[in-house]
């Protein structure tokens, strides 16, 4: 499939392989690839879900209010396991697409000639590189299925390093990908690009904080 074909392109080769896509691909090829990119990481979630529930690491070592919480959020994530993975598709897929028309509407600000169609293509194809982590969550699903805790433990920081060097090198690709598309200098592609990041950034923390206090809600609400 063409897909896996750009997918090691951007790896390899990114900047030629980004103007060939833009270039040659259609924008059901980019919907195609921000599908995969949101729903392939959420189906090694529920695989995950089978596996037992794991209480926080080291709740001894943090005060008492935050060791309550932590326990209090571990129990409500493992209690809507198999519900969370498609909310986080959902939201996903809905940020990508609201960060490509912020980053659109501020390139043309900027003086650039693209359209939306085209960048949402392109930024399709960025959310894919997300996708070399898969085979490591993979195998943290089926850890987690075996209930090895410590190899677990390992897997997961060594996902946490993984997964923010992909979102650095994604957003190096949007950066690219609107100098690219809009004829913009890469100054102007950073602007473009770091405000509407932002503005996700702030959003996904508030997202998992009032998920926290949502959980802390819930938990104590039959007791009061």
């Amino acid at each position: 499939m063409f897909l896996w074909a750009d997918l090691v392109d951007l790896i390899r080769r990114p900047f030629t392989s980004l103007r060939v896509i833009d270039d040659r691909r259609r924008l059901r090829d980019g919907l195609l690839a921000l599908a995969l990119s949101v729903t392939l990481p959420a189906v090694t979630s529920e695989l995950a879900a089978l596996g037992p529930f794991r209480p926080p690491a080291n709740p001894g070592s943090l005060p008492s209010l935050t060791a309550q919480g932590a326990d209090i959020y571990a129990r409500w994530v493992y209690q809507h396991r198999f519900l969370l993975p498609v909310y986080g598709v959902l939201i996903s897929a809905i940020l990508w697409v609201a960060a490509a028309g912020l980053i659109h509407l501020i390139a043309r600000t900027l003086g650039g000639h693209g359209d939306y169609r085209g960048y949402l293509k392109l930024a399709g194809f960025a959310a894919l590189v997300g996708l070399v982590s898969l085979p490591l969550s993979l195998l943290d699903a089926w850890l987690k299925l075996q209930g090895n805790a410590q190899a677990e433990l390992a897997i997961g920081q060594l996902l946490g390093v993984l997964g923010l060097g992909v979102f650095l090198w994604q957003n190096a690709l949007l950066v690219f990908a609107a100098r690219t598309h809009y004829g913009v200098s890469t100054e102007r592609a950073i602007v473009a690009v770091i405000g509407p990041l932002g503005a996700v950034a702030v959003l996904a923390v508030a997202l998992v904080v009032l998920a926290v206090i949502l959980a802390i809600i819930a938990q104590q609400a039959p007791g009061s």
